[in-house]
């Protein structure tokens, strides 16, 4: 016969699963249409437990565990006259970071897609606040954990440093900075994952920073007049000059490392 504590214990197991699933139903019928995430999420639900024993007074609820993990990513550049002498112009700089922290594979900023509002807006002259707005609604349908903003830097050379939060559902970096003067470039580094073979937080990690057009102005050099790309072109990795060499841009123009905390 089952004891009284058990059979608390299985009452709240149905009040647990029942109760969750409501939530989540009334989210996705205040969407236009249910996300991926979502119907994973509802799918996964049932599978929460109760551990629960007769001869013993005890009542465990087991949820699904999520690691998190700090990291610093510094942002290296070394745009200098030397290095990248075509057209230099005096005064580089880059404007105030911004991004998120996602997961896998997000290609928000990547190339090939076609440059938000918010991406036109932060590689044509370094405003973050359509990005971020746009950053939070792709958070609002669970594609990503959290925003970034961070400093910029008033030179071609030096490092911006800025401190963000990963989690094994989200364990992917994303972060921009506009490049200038220029027509629409970025340099960014895209959905960079932290996660290791061993499905474990890595300790360091150093990727190359790839500057991109963006595809919303059709300016070919540093001080390009203003000219409107209509329709916009898909975001493009930058190879041909005065900043490429005809195959890409040296990666010693930015490195970005990953520093576990």
């Amino acid at each position: 016969m089952i004891s009284r504590q058990a059979s608390e214990c299985l009452n709240l197991e149905y009040r647990l699963r029942f109760g969750i699933f409501i939530v989540h139903l009334k989210r996705l019928t205040l969407k236009p249409y249910p996300t991926k995430t979502s119907i994973k999420l509802l799918f996964l639900l049932p599978f929460l437990f109760v551990s629960c024993e007769d001869d013993e007074d005890c009542c465990t609820v087991v949820l699904p565990k999520r690691e998190q993990a700090a990291y610093t990513v510094t942002f290296s550049f070394n745009w200098n006259e030397k290095d990248f002498p075509t057209d230099y112009r005096a005064g580089p700089h880059f404007s105030p970071l911004v991004g998120w922290t996602h997961q896998k594979d997000n290609p928000f900023f990547d190339a090939g897609k076609t440059a938000t509002d918010g991406i036109e807006r932060m590689a044509e002259v370094g405003a973050t606040s359509t990005l971020v707005a746009e950053l939070d609604a792709q958070i609002k349908e669970g594609k990503g954990y959290k925003i970034y903003t961070g400093n910029g830097l008033s030179g071609g050379v030096g490092n911006i440093a800025i401190e963000v939060e990963v989690t094994t559902d989200f364990p992917a970096v994303s972060l921009a900075t506009m490049l200038a003067p220029s027509p629409d470039w970025y340099v960014a580094c895209v959905a960079v994952n932290l996660l290791g073979a061993d499905n474990s937080f890595v300790k360091e990690k150093t990727v190359v920073g790839h500057v991109y057009d963006a595809g919303t102005d059709s300016g070919t050099t540093f001080t390009s007049a203003n000219s409107d790309t209509n329709p916009k072109a898909a975001i493009a990795k930058i190879t041909q000059p005065p900043l490429g060499d005809g195959n890409g841009v040296k990666a010693s123009l930015c490195s970005i490392t990953f520093t576990k905390k």
